[in-house]
């Protein structure tokens, strides 16, 4: 069975709420299950194909969503596989709670995309919004496991409460970049606002430059080799993760260890070229 296609029929509307519009939905029910979803626009709920027309289109498994501007809030909310492409913009939590498979959006995605995310593959090609890989709203886990790349820019406290996996901008980012993280590896392309891995406790972040303003209980390490970054470099550059502004060789960084305020030994480590 193809791919299915689904495009907006009206753009001008409310924003949809995508949660349960998944390719194992179409794996498991066929092309009439997804038909029937019923997501939430406005004050009511709606058919699925009520809203988008549905044709047959793209490899097997996937679920390819054209948004023509209109504003998709929750895509990839709880997936656990197939592929999920979006050939446009986003809203929020894009691909929340993700747990497997690989979701594509070609244009930009907003606020709390990846949050609580456990498992699977993002990849924005645009920018993304606030609490990148953060806890969901009201929650205490940020993310968990999973690989997450975004092409542009990212705003305030990616990989807040971070526990594992990795998060790789490769442009800029904003305040509080891994505030409170407990493990994980975050990537920053460009400039970093103020006080990343404010509270952290373990976790690393890398940064290509100085960040504008470092938390008071980061003691520094100096500048040192440091070995694994080749391992580092060579798996972020087959993921596509390597930002294009870091060193294309060398093991060299000054390392900043904290947050000692927290008890923490994380780390934030400035790349240096050679």
């Amino acid at each position: 069975m193809s791919g299915i296609v689904l495009t907006i029929r009206d753009p001008a509307g409310p924003p949809i709420d995508m949660t349960g519009v998944l390719p194992e939905r179409l794996i498991e029910g066929g092309r009439e299950a997804l038909a029937g979803l019923m997501p939430v626009r406005g004050r009511g709920r709606h058919r699925l194909d009520a809203l988008f027309t549905l044709e047959d289109g793209g490899p097997p498994g996937t679920l390819i969503l054209r948004p023509g501007g209109a504003v998709l809030d929750g895509v990839g909310t709880g997936m656990t596989s197939g592929n999920l492409r979006v050939e446009g913009e986003c809203g929020a939590y894009a691909g929340s709670a993700m747990r497997g498979g690989a979701l594509t959006v070609a244009g930009n995605c907003g606020a709390f995309a990846a949050a609580g995310m456990v498992g699977g593959n993002l990849r924005v090609a645009g920018d993304a919004g606030d609490f990148l890989g953060a806890p969901l709203a009201g929650g205490t886990r940020g993310m968990s496991g999973g690989f997450v790349v975004v092409m542009g820019n990212a705003g305030d406290r990616v990989g807040e409460r971070m526990r594992r996996g990795l998060i790789a901008v490769h442009g800029r980012v904003g305040s509080l970049c891994g505030a409170r993280m407990i493990a994980g590896t975050i990537v920053v392309g460009d400039s970093c606002g103020p006080d990343p891995g404010q509270a952290m406790r373990r976790g690393s972040i890398l940064l290509s430059r100085e960040p504008e303003a470092v938390p008071s209980g980061f003691v520094d390490g100096g500048m040192n080799d440091w070995l694994f970054l080749e391992l580092m470099r060579k798996e972020l550059i087959d993921g596509g993760a390597w930002p294009s502004g870091y060193p294309a060789a060398g093991t060299r960084a000054r390392r900043l260890i904290g947050d000692r305020s927290a008890g923490g030994i994380g780390e934030v480590l400035i790349l240096s070229e050679g």
